[in-house]
């Protein structure tokens, strides 16, 4: 089984969220967009440890954007599910919730809304009641019975894993050693504890020792009287059998060290490997019939690379595993993200007097060849364009270098903007264009128009083809009537009218509008850097005295043999001074003015 949708209405930072899902959930965004207010929705829903009166939200817990609260103002958090059928013991405990028009899909709510008898207008938390139910009739409700069943395990942000570890009774070992000393033996427990007993005498025997045990005796008794007194002994651990097991600890570095000598990283990751094998245990001896694992910001203390590695395996087993058990993760790490399953990204946005808004990878319409596509970008640039405000998509290394630069000849710094440079290493700009129109992010592409003798230009129908893309997605229809429009354009008014939508080209190719747009010497400053065939310093040398002598192919040659890459690299030595050319000016433009 898995969520397929929440629902959100007037909680905290949501007025109206409502996002489509496919499996496991991994929320990005901003801070203060939400992303522990969502977990603490869901936890209205599905967490047995929180309490009923947990449950009872108070007037603050309202959206702010609501002036005033009226008797027609209430929080709703819903949820749907989907594939619950397979299993028996969930069949059984979701069935009765089944939505009347489509009965492949669980609906669960909850809803805090004014008590019923309530006269006037609500103004304090004491007016209103909450209610959760399933299906599309309060009167099917469930509680506790179901949360035991299907269950939310929350992992907050920033946790003190070292002292939860220390801690018996919050230490996600005690279940592990608990059920693991249950088929030991009591008898040959009683022989262990005679040893510690001993070893315990042979340590109090040394003079100062046994002074330290004597001192503390004896001024607890002072201070307590004879009634009270605990009778404090020092040892190595309790040694009635019934208790030895809580002295086991975790030790680390082949039992050298305790868990309070480990880098915070590893005690992070040791709290998640107990926790993981805690909901194992669950699960094989069926105490549980899914399991929902928030972790809050699992990034924290953790290098990169483990980033990747740990939730990488994560993912896999929660999607491969067979395990009843859907992973939510809250983060700001691209590298966690970069791993994650592309259809399980929503990411949040504040949208001012709209409060904030989710966008799920999951609607977004690609085919299977566009999403793996953007898995493996996804995964190269370590998700990247998930943690931008706006994005330039671009063809290769040469406009990735050198945007940037032009921007700042604008005035706009890129980072503060939050606005990223991507490359696609080519020209298939359609998937990237899909995902960031599904994800609401403000996007260009930057692109050449590649004309041929005879033919249209490779950018006339590249642009026809992304200006369709955009637009569908966009609107979930086909814009046949613009394409229609578009196709009895001049050159000109095509180009200028596929801007309106976010799509940027030249006349010609990159270099060779440079080279007429003022950075002539700058291309002339690169070449002759390099050591070039007689013949080739011979062109250049007939170009910079004559410009309109040009061969662009014969340029394009020149810089390939370079590198384009390193050459627009060389080429940021140069161009001080020199306005940027005008269609990459009109996309930097463009995205600035949406971030």
């Amino acid at each position: 089984m898995h969520l397929s949708r929440i629902k959100i209405e007037n909680f905290r930072n949501f007025a109206d969220l409502d996002v489509r899902l496919g499996g496991n959930l991994v929320v990005v965004g901003e801070n203060r967009v939400g992303k522990s207010n969502l977990l603490h929705a869901l936890r209205l829903i599905f967490d047995p440890s929180l309490p009923d009166s947990a449950r009872q939200l108070g007037l603050s817990d309202f959206w702010d954007g609501l002036a005033e609260l009226t008797k027609e103002d209430r929080i709703l958090v819903s949820v749907e599910i989907k594939e619950f059928e397979d299993d028996p013991d969930i069949l059984a405990t979701l069935t009765d919730f089944r939505l009347n028009d489509d009965p492949e899909t669980v609906r669960l709510t909850y809803e805090l809304r004014p008590i019923a008898d309530l006269d006037g207008e609500p103004g304090a938390a004491e007016d209103y009641e909450f209610i959760c139910y399933g299906g599309e009739s309060e009167t099917k409700t469930f509680g506790h019975k179901l949360r035991r069943r299907i269950t939310m395990d929350v992992l907050p942000a920033l946790r003190d894993a070292e002292s939860d570890l220390s801690v018996w009774q919050r230490s996600p070992l005690r279940p592990l050693i608990e059920e693991a000393f249950k088929g030991v033996d009591a008898e040959e427990l009683e022989e262990i504890g005679e040893a510690i007993e001993e070893a315990t005498a042979k340590v109090t025997q040394f003079d100062e020792v046994a002074a330290l045990e004597k001192s503390i005796a004896d001024l607890f008794q002072e201070m307590s009287g004879e009634k009270q007194d605990i009778h404090p002994k020092l040892g190595f651990s309790p040694t009635d059998p019934a208790r030895l097991y809580r002295a086991v600890r975790l030790l680390i570095d082949e039992g050298e060290r305790g868990i309070s000598d480990a880098s915070l990283g590893s005690a992070n990751l040791v709290f998640l490997t107990l926790k993981s094998l805690e909901l194992r245990r669950l699960i094989e001896e069926n105490h549980r019939d899914h399991t929902f694992l928030a972790i809050e910001e699992p990034e924290a203390h953790l290098h990169p690379h483990l980033q990747r590695s740990v939730y990488r395996h994560v993912f896999t087993e929660a999607q491969e595993g067979g395990a009843p058990l859907s992973i939510i993760l809250t983060t700001h790490s691209p590298h966690i993200a970069s791993v994650a399953p592309l259809r399980s990204v929503v990411l949040l946005k504040d949208e001012g007097d709209d409060g904030t808004k989710g966008y799920a990878t999951q609607s977004i319409s690609l085919e299977s060849k566009e999403a793996d596509d953007i898995a493996r970008y996804l995964d190269v640039t370590r998700a990247e364009i998930l943690f931008a405000r706006g994005v330039l998509l671009v063809e290769g290394d040469a406009e990735r270098f050198l945007v940037p630069a032009f921007a700042e000849a604008l005035g706009k710094s890129l980072d503060e903007l939050g606005i990223t440079v991507c490359s696609v290493a080519g020209t298939n700009f359609r998937p990237y264009a899909k995902f960031l129109v599904g994800l609401g992010i403000p996007f260009a592409v930057i692109t050449d128009w590649d004309p041929r003798e005879g033919k249209s230009p490779l950018g006339w129908n590249r642009s026809l083809r992304l200006v369709a893309a955009i637009e569908t997605q966009r609107t979930g229809e086909k814009p046949e009537a613009l394409i229609e429009e578009l196709k009895e354009l001049d050159e000109d008014d095509f180009a200028e009218r596929c801007e309106e939508f976010g799509v940027f080209s030249n006349l010609t190719t990159l270099e060779t509008d440079l080279f007429a747009e003022g950075f002539a010497p700058a291309i002339f400053s690169v070449l002759n850097e390099y050591k070039l065939s007689a013949a080739r310093k011979e062109k250049i040398k007939a170009w910079e005295d004559d410009p309109t002598k040009l061969d662009p192919e014969e340029l394009l040659k020149m810089i390939d043999g370079i590198g384009k890459g390193r050459f627009a690299q060389r080429m940021l030595s140069y161009v001080d001074g020199i306005d940027p050319p005008d269609y990459i000016t009109r996309a930097i433009e463009f995205v600035a003015d949406r971030v």
